[in-house]
């Protein structure tokens, strides 16, 4: 009875298929009772029983089956446990065409078998499966031959998939950089070795062969111009940099002159999980046509501004031979001069739009306020050509108003003008204080004229003049979505 026990000693433990293997009647089978298992058999067997990695053991000429407590809970309920001590061609006729051929190299002594993420699809639960496997078969060694297989296994099917979605996403996220309208490249190392880049990258790079290779080596004339010492910068300091409107120049082709190019890029830094940096994200694109258009356009407002002034110089010359001797002549010469100098805001950077701020100090500077006498309040409005020469316009008629008559006629007197434009509605206020008493004009000039209408009729607001004793105000209350759209072309 004790020899019997010891014997048995190999099938104990095990959990439930410990259980299973000790309650079977293994001499209705092939293999014959445990006491006769030959030495090879039992060492594996205990290793397989004694370990929680799946495994699963064929032996014999009729592959008879033997399996864990890990092999049992992936295998399904329709293959346990009658799979045990049953042959392997009854059990598994579904993938018989993939693992037979496998089992039969390794009884044949051809070597082991390993596989890696293989689909083998088995029925689990009433339907076949899709099942992603990484397994070994390995000869168990019995009598100067083979005796049996072992097999090591892992049911892998969910990082399979995890994989191939991570993979799939990484497609599609490739996809999406490759079709981007900026220029990308991933850089590697302190030696910027290129990883990765797009189409727009390799069009502005001329179609070089970049991928495994370092910066100086592809674009050797960049080095001349900052770009490699701004590289090293960016991955020593792990800052990073913004260009904008740079300056690149690339040898041509073969044959080719060198081309220049005008860029707004960043070099970002890419760090590891410890937080060092590991290498550089190129991001950017190429804006040569927008600079080359703005060079363009400067130089069309400069001759367009050469051009105004001759005309304005030649009406001038005209009025002062028509009108010499009229007293309003140096009235009509500073409305002149006041059209030249709204012209020139104008067309500094665009010949559509004037910002209102520099549009008024320009108009009144000659008036006092750049000495305090005019303060300014409000925020950088844009506003169209059209709006802009009329609101200059008027500007310089309060201000020769108010130096003749109002606020700026004698030393004490101050002019307040602020603006707005929120809530739909852009606002305009001239407001003097400390002057002389003002009383209502006995006359319509053509100053009035110019705020009661003009600007009115420009803005398509509503204009209001109060002629209050401590002092003239000026308001200006009209609809933002006009001007907006008159300075936006």
């Amino acid at each position: 009875m004790d020899s019997h026990l010891h014997e048995m000693d190999f099938l104990q433990g095990g959990g439930e298929m410990g259980r299973e293997m000790r309650a079977l009647d293994w001499g209705d089978t092939p293999l014959g009772a445990p006491q006769s298992w030959p030495q090879s058999l039992r060492v594996t067997v205990r290793l397989m029983l004694n370990t929680r990695h799946p495994m699963f053991i064929f032996w014999g000429p009729d592959l008879i089956q033997l399996y864990n407590d890990a092999y049992r809970r992936v295998i399904g309920p329709e293959k346990h446990p009658s799979a045990l001590g049953r042959a392997a061609r009854e059990t598994w006729p579904e993938i018989w065409d993939v693992i037979g051929p496998q089992i039969e190299q390794v009884m044949d002594g051809l070597g082991s078998i390993w596989q890696e993420d293989r689909l083998i699809p088995i029925v689990r639960h009433g339907a076949l499966r899709e099942v992603w496997w990484t397994y070994s078969y390995s000869p168990i060694d019995h009598d100067g031959g083979i005796g049996g297989v072992l097999v090591v296994c892992q049911d892998v099917t969910e990082q399979h998939r995890t994989r191939e979605a991570l993979q799939d996403q990484f497609r599609r996220m490739t996809a999406l950089l490759e079709q981007a309208p900026g220029f990308m490249a991933v850089l590697s190392g302190p030696r910027h070795v290129f990883e990765m880049t797009n189409a727009a990258y390799r069009r502005l790079t001329g179609d070089r062969a970049v991928i495994g290779r370092s910066v100086a080596e592809v674009l050797p004339e960049t080095g001349a111009q900052g770009f490699l010492e701004l590289l090293d910068r960016v991955y020593a300091s792990g800052e990073a940099y913004v260009g904008r409107r740079v300056p690149l120049v690339l040898d041509g082709p073969q044959g080719e002159p060198p081309r220049r190019s005008f860029l707004d890029f960043v070099y970002q830094p890419i760090r590891d999980a410890e937080g060092a940096v590991t290498g550089i994200f190129v991001e950017g694109h190429d804006v040569t046509e927008h600079v080359e258009a703005e060079a363009h356009l400067r130089l069309m407002n400069q001759e367009l501004r050469h051009r105004g002034k001759n005309l304005l110089g030649m009406v001038s010359a005209i009025a002062t031979q028509t009108l010499r001797g009229v007293p309003q002549l140096g009235d009509f010469h500073r409305r002149l001069q006041t059209f030249d100098t709204a012209n020139d805001i104008i067309t500094e950077e665009t010949r559509t739009a004037a910002s209102v701020p520099a549009l008024l100090r320009a108009v009144l500077k000659p008036y006092g306020v750049e000495t305090g006498r005019i303060a300014l309040s409000g925020p950088p409005t844009v506003i169209g050509a059209r709006h802009a020469l009329t609101l200059s316009l008027a500007a310089h008629e309060l201000a020769v108003n108010a130096t003749k008559y109002g606020a700026l006629s004698n030393e004490g007197g101050q002019v307040a003008v602020d603006w707005s434009a929120a809530g739909g509605r852009f606002r305009f206020a001239w407001r003097e204080r400390g002057g002389p008493p003002v009383a209502p004009p006995t006359r319509t000039g053509f100053g009035s004229t110019i705020l009661r209408s003009v600007l009115a009729r420009d803005f398509g607001g509503e204009v209001t003049i109060r002629h209050d004793p401590e002092g003239l105000t000026c308001t200006l209350d009209a609809p933002l979505d006009a001007i907006r759209r008159a300075a936006e072309g």
